[in-house]
């Protein structure tokens, strides 16, 4: 219980003259934040409040102390105040007024438009933030100059500084046998990368043998961008500092310089490449085994897309495959089946949401949106990558090496509660209790969406009843994966979590199995990684959204059959199922709720905000369900 004089700690959400301190703590209300005190802090901050009362039924409280800045750039648009300038945040109003005191060389401050400045000068109660004007990002009403915010905003850096260049085009452009001098050579292994047809970064890559009594010893191989990004260099702090690349409509931020990224550490058929391999030792169950990691290097002998191992999976010629690949293959996706199997077993969940992909031309401008199909070979390579993870974690535990975990924590039970009574109010039920047996009760939920009418909704909402998946260098297992050990070591060129495991790994191999976490505090580490995954995450839901608003800004007064994904005071949000595009129709739909499907009418479109309103036209459609929202309790 939250009593007056308590003082608490977490982020806080700014609404103009008020806020609210976020509860870290279930069960626990967030915090009402007003007055003056207000004015040290800014939207996202982490701060300490002191409990001074109540408003409305919840804990109120003022600010004593700012604990960490969210972030040092801010995004808004220019105004200017007699001789001064000042720059109002998106989402902000005049109290939140930032004050110019200067500009980057060759920047030409205009009233109106969107521009980027970092803080120089913090709040205090009596003094707005003030800071320099970093870059003018264009007009407001302009897509790409949205999409640009969203990355200043964020923090996303585009270009890389000098220092971290020279680095990476200082690196030779292909490896010598010097450098993979003590490695096993596996130049005659059938080894392989599956990837998307427009992927660059191949950073990994698969072998299966099989064993006389039925198992296999699965190979997953792994760029070593260690070898290279060495802890301290330009290259890492660069990394660390960017944590993940960032995939947008025709373009890819890279974590690394693209010297690494798309060439040197990119697993390129026909040329020798330095990997870190998991060998993996599973039964004719696939069940895990024996695992070991070893510094390798191999030679890919093919590079697939997705859909040519699909291909060869359904029995098709595909040209350039020796005999050994093909069955390689045939073996891989029988494997996988296997491994699906033993995951739903043990109480995996296995999601049937619908993912879409945003086709550019060769400018980078959105030409279609594309509901991507889920083929037996994606599922082959997440199977294989699933397994090389949690093998690397159990390894990495039982040696008792610091790394950073990949943690999904159990559900909270009143969200499960609501969630299996929404279902349940469109015909999907289990008869297992959630909250009694999670993981039980959530398979169920999922086989039961399956075929039905609402599946897609029903895996949306089953995914949203779920915690946030985080790094922690504390030990916790991974509910939605059913795994007591789980890590991320598949990807080092895309997400520094991955190249600070493989930094674990080598230091285990070599003997020296702290050197890598020293003067490192990894649990500082692993919440800076999961805040950019998290910020990284919504640049990319943010230019998709305004690439899809740009492709409906010509369809204006069309018609659709669309999907009530969400009830809110202010209308109903309506997903358009076939390019996953999501708008708000503020009157109509009869009273529908969750999972209705409504007839409606695209009346305007906002491409720079990303934005579509609909307004009702049929509200009687076959299949449509009716739902009543229902009021949480207090």
């Amino acid at each position: 219980m939250i009593r007056r004089g308590d003082r608490l700690e977490g982020v806080l959400q700014r609404r103009g003259h008020f806020g609210f301190l976020l509860s870290e703590v279930p069960g626990a209300p967030d915090v009402y934040v007003s007055g003056p005190s207000l004015r040290l802090a800014l939207n996202g901050d982490r701060v300490e409040i002191r409990v001074v009362g109540g408003r409305g039924g919840r804990p109120a409280g003022e600010v004593t102390r700012v604990v960490s800045r969210a972030r040092t750039i801010v995004v808004g648009t220019l105004r200017r105040a007699g001789k001064f300038w000042a720059l109002i945040p998106d989402g902000g109003g005049e109290d939140d007024a930032v004050e110019v005191l200067g500009a980057a060389k060759g920047t030409k401050l205009a009233v109106g438009s969107l521009a980027s400045l970092r803080i120089e000068r913090w709040p205090t109660q009596s003094r707005a933030p003030g800071g320099t004007v970093t870059a003018i990002l264009g007009a407001p009403e302009e897509p790409a100059a949205r999409v640009r915010a969203a990355l200043a905003s964020r923090e996303i850096a585009v270009e890389f500084d000098e220092a971290t260049l020279a680095e990476a085009q200082a690196l030779p452009e292909y490896p010598s046998p010097e450098d993979w001098a003590g490695r096993p050579e596996l130049f005659d292994l059938p080894v392989f990368t599956i990837d998307g047809e427009d992927a660059k970064d191949f950073d990994d890559a698969v072998s299966l043998e099989p064993h006389a009594d039925g198992g296999w010893r699965l190979g997953v191989h792994i760029a070593d961008v260690s070898h290279y990004a060495a802890r301290g260099t330009a290259l890492d702090r660069e990394a660390e500092r960017r944590g993940t690349s960032v995939y947008l409509p025709g373009r890819v931020i890279p974590m690394l310089p693209p010297r690494l990224s798309d060439q040197l550490c990119s697993l390129r058929p026909d040329v020798p490449r330095l990997t870190l391999t998991c060998w993996l030792e599973l039964d004719a169950q696939g069940r895990p085994g024996r695992a070991d990691v070893q510094a390798t290097v191999i030679r890919s002998a093919r590079r697939f897309t997705y859909e040519e191992v699909q291909a060869l999976l359904d029995g098709a010629d595909v040209p350039r495959v020796t005999p050994a690949v093909r069955q390689s293959v045939l073996r891989m996706g029988a494997l996988a089946k296997t491994l699906t199997a033993e995951r739903a077993r043990r109480g995996a969940l296995d999601f049937t949401a619908p993912e879409y992909q945003v086709k550019t031309d060769m400018a980078g401008e959105p030409i279609a949106v594309v509901k991507r199909a889920r083929l037996d070979s994606h599922r082959l390579i997440e199977e294989f990558m699933l397994a090389a993870n949690e093998a690397v974690a159990r390894l990495l535990t039982k040696a008792r090496v610091p790394f950073l975990r990949r943690i999904h924590e159990n559900p909270e039970p009143a969200r499960l509660e609501e969630l299996q009574a929404e279902l349940g109010r469109l015909g999907i039920k289990s008869t297992t209790s959630l909250v009694a047996h999670p993981t039980r009760g959530l398979q169920a939920l999922l086989l039961a969406a399956r075929g039905h009418a609402f599946e897609e909704t029903a895996n949306i909402q089953v995914i949203r009843s779920l915690k946030l998946a985080r790094y922690t260098a504390e030990p916790g297992g991974h509910f939605g994966l059913a795994a007591p050990d789980y890590c991320h070591f598949t990807s080092p060129i895309r997400r520094y979590p991955d190249l600070f495991v493989h930094r674990a790994l080598k230091g285990l191999i070599s003997g020296r199995p702290r050197a890598h976490a020293e003067g490192v505090d990894v649990e500082a580490l692993a919440r800076r990684c999961s805040e950019r995954e998290r910020l990284a995450a919504e640049a990319e839901r943010r230019a998709v959204d305004i690439a899809r608003a740009s492709l409906f800004g010509r369809r204006v007064g069309q018609e659709f059959i669309g999907v009530v994904v969400n009830a809110t005071a202010a209308g109903l949000f309506v997903a358009l199922p076939e390019s996953g595009a999501v708008g708000l129709l503020r009157s109509g739909g009869g009273g529908a709720g969750l999972g209705a499907r409504v007839k409606v009418r695209l009346t305007s479109v906002d491409a720079a905000l990303g934005r579509l309103e609909f307004s009702a036209v049929d509200e009687t459609l076959p299949g449509q369900v009716r739902v009543t929202r229902r009021r949480r309790p207090k």
